[in-house]
């Protein structure tokens, strides 16, 4: 396994985010055990400035939806942008800087949670670095339209529409928390709109991108319909930076924002058939012989989830929903679904890769299949132990608020504790297995690309005209 410091292609750089991301999905699902298990047991752990809830949960968000997810994005970014576009990336050099730029503050703002004094926003973002971020974001942004105006195919693949666009609202995320909010009303909305447009945006069309690539280029297949595509694209991007302030009606957010919403939400299952039927209708014309079945299971199971989480994002519209789910883990709930969506695609992708990057056959044995049946056990039971948290949850605050029997303290918060508890006890050994799980997909990759049977590598483009 070869490795340079400085990549001088997109071949390299692919490599250097492919090692980068089994490594931090462990970080990432490690302390989102330690957080789980500091709520359901911190009375038996000891506690201090870091071993504690509300810093482990920052510095979650800050691994998962910071960290990993950028070295997930530019990991697609690297691979798939060149080949939609039918040439070698210009000014890669560039482009190789302003992704290291990226990741390393990232990584950086992970580090400054450890760091006393320095002001940190609700999901783990530092305000020292984040206009390094934003102006890391926005050169790659520029690069990657400059490759797309010099493109030399006629029509590119629409994973590059989706990634481009995972890029555009990576930086949008940032803009919206670039300031520190102190009036409550504001801090809300600037988490709303940040949990719309970095979560359900950003990680959806990250999620699109890699899987329009895998359901055509690894199994063979023709696209069903560009058309399609085309509604699946633009459908999310403007449907879902709304559909997450619903989960807040009745709060200090402006009726018009809550209404909007609620109905925009309900427009989200335009684009979601329209995914639905051209993924179906693509898979169908898979090469059936040379079609891997555990990959194609993988692309399955992150769509089923990717599914599930937009019907659920829809259904809790509705009027007779929304004060049961709004305010509960039925929000953590949508956003881990879109997570969880993300996660399966590339991993499915990064198995995909070894041979055409490192040169090695990946064949799947014991090990392999564990750690895959682990996470994927681990997130089915992780989004349903959240739901049922977030719909009994809602159901006893009501019952509770419209008896005068309120369930946040005294005698209603044990009734509401006695119902729920479990299942807070209950995420903590699930949050055990996806990190049990992810050692064991790290453990899965470093076999494939060091002792897999030895195969060709790709060829990357070579036209720079």
């Amino acid at each position: 396994m070869k490795l340079k410091i400085i990549p001088k292609s997109e071949q390299d750089l692919s490599k250097f985010f492919l090692v980068l991301f089994p490594v931090f999905l462990i970080f990432s699902l490690g302390t989102q055990f330690l957080r789980d298990a500091y709520f359901s047991f911190s009375n038996l752990l000891p506690n201090n400035q870091i071993f504690n809830y509300g810093f482990l949960d920052r510095l979650y968000n800050q691994l998962t939806f910071g960290l990993t997810a950028s070295i997930i994005l530019l990991l697609s970014f690297s691979y798939l942008f060149s080949k939609s576009i039918g040439r070698l990336l210009t000014i890669f050099p560039l482009i190789f800087f302003a992704s290291i730029g990226l990741v390393g503050t990232e990584l950086l703002d992970v580090f400054l949670n450890f760091v006393p004094g320095v002001t940190m926003y609700n999901f783990g973002n530092s305000s020292l670095l984040i206009n390094l971020k934003i102006i890391s974001l926005v050169g790659l942004f520029l690069f990657a339209s400059i490759n797309l105006l010099i493109k030399k195919e006629a029509v590119i693949f629409h994973s590059a529409q989706y990634i481009y666009g995972g890029l555009l609202f990576y930086l949008i995320s940032l803009l919206v928390i670039s300031k520190k909010q102190v009036v409550f009303s504001d801090v809300l909305l600037t988490n709303v709109f940040y949990t719309s447009t970095h979560i359900y945006v950003t990680l959806s069309l990250i999620f699109l991108g890699i899987t329009h690539f895998l359901m055509t280029k690894t199994f063979d297949s023709t696209l069903f319909s560009r058309t399609l595509s085309s509604i699946t694209f633009w459908g999310f991007l403007f449907l879902l930076p709304w559909s997450s302030a619903k989960y807040y009606y009745g709060s200090v957010l402006p009726n018009w924002l809550e209404n909007v919403s609620i109905y925009l939400s309900f427009s989200i299952l335009i684009p979601l058939l329209a995914f639905i039927v051209n993924y179906l209708k693509t898979i169908v014309s898979r090469d059936l012989e040379n079609s891997n079945a555990v990959l194609l299971k993988l692309v399955n199971f992150s769509v089923s989830l990717f599914i599930f989480t937009n019907l659920l994002n829809i259904v809790s519209g509705f009027d007779n929903l929304l004060p049961i789910l709004g305010l509960t883990n039925y929000v953590n709930l949508v956003s881990q679904g879109y997570l969880a969506s993300m996660f399966f695609s590339i991993i499915a992708l990064s198995y995909y890769l070894i041979p055409k990057l490192f040169g090695r056959e990946v064949t799947f044995k014991s090990l392999d299949n564990i750690a895959l049946g682990g996470l994927k056990f681990g997130y089915l039971l992780l989004l349903l132990n959240n739901l049922f948290i977030g719909i009994n949850s809602g159901y006893i605050w009501n019952a509770g608020a419209n008896t005068g029997s309120p369930t946040i303290y005294g005698e209603g918060f044990n009734l509401a504790w006695n119902l729920i508890g479990i299942n807070y006890s209950l995420s903590t050994f699930i949050s055990l297995t996806l990190f049990l799980s992810s050692s064991l997909f790290f453990l899965s990759m470093i076999k494939a690309i060091t002792s897999g049977n030895v195969t060709k590598v790709e060829e990357m483009v070579v036209s720079s005209e």
